[in-house]
């Protein structure tokens, strides 16, 4: 499969995953958009495209020995994609349970193993370093991360200061695009117009 861009942009929108209005981002900051993805799995047809979008970019890099999901929303993701690659999942979480184990990261891959770090989207980056770091600290290689939705327009400086390169199946801004080249049919004169109005090309 290769990933159809347009494709994916149709179906985020028809959808509702891609929603358009005033949204409080978990860094603080005021976004005109939001891109709901923990809505995915609960839409059997969307999450089929979505995980076999996920597997034709990791098709893409570099060997891996397994896959680990960031809690809570890249674990349906990693989960699935572990599945279907006959790969170890591993769940890594941004801080240890104070209970249990307390353990940051759950389930085993072999020492040295590396690891492609998947979550479902990025904004700053900054959330992801704990995971990265939880991982290396259990003696597991970890030099990409994945996304579905790359929203950070290049600005996730500190994943690079740590030598993770972030891939995506798609950037945000390439979704605005396509929306654009679509037919009214497929996405309203309406979307249209608030990305006109608020997306910088």
């Amino acid at each position: 499969m290769i990933v159809n861009k347009s494709e994916l942009s149709k179906i985020l929108v028809s959808n509702n995953i891609l929603k358009f209005g005033s949204f409080t981002l978990k860094s603080g900051a005021k976004s005109w958009f939001y891109v709901d993805l923990r809505l995915i799995p609960s839409i059997p047809e969307v999450f089929n495209y979505v995980i076999e979008s996920y597997v034709a970019k990791i098709n893409e890099l570099d060997t891996i020995d397994a896959v680990a999901g960031i809690a809570v929303a890249g674990i349906p993701f990693s989960s699935v994609i572990g599945y279907k690659l006959n790969l170890p999942s591993l769940i890594v979480r941004k801080q240890s349970k104070d209970y249990g184990l307390q353990k940051m990261v759950e389930g085993r891959a072999k020492e040295k193993s590396t690891i492609l770090l998947i979550d479902d989207v990025i904004t700053t980056g900054g959330s992801k370093t704990p995971a990265i770091l939880a991982l290396r600290e259990n003696n597991y290689v970890v030099k990409d991360l994945l996304v579905l939705i790359d929203r950070s327009e290049g600005k996730a400086e500190e994943l690079k200061n740590q030598g993770v390169t972030v891939h995506s199946v798609a950037k945000i801004e390439e979704i605005f695009e396509e929306c654009l080249n679509l037919s009214d049919e497929d996405i309203s004169p309406n979307v249209k117009e608030i990305i006109r109005n608020n997306f910088k090309n």
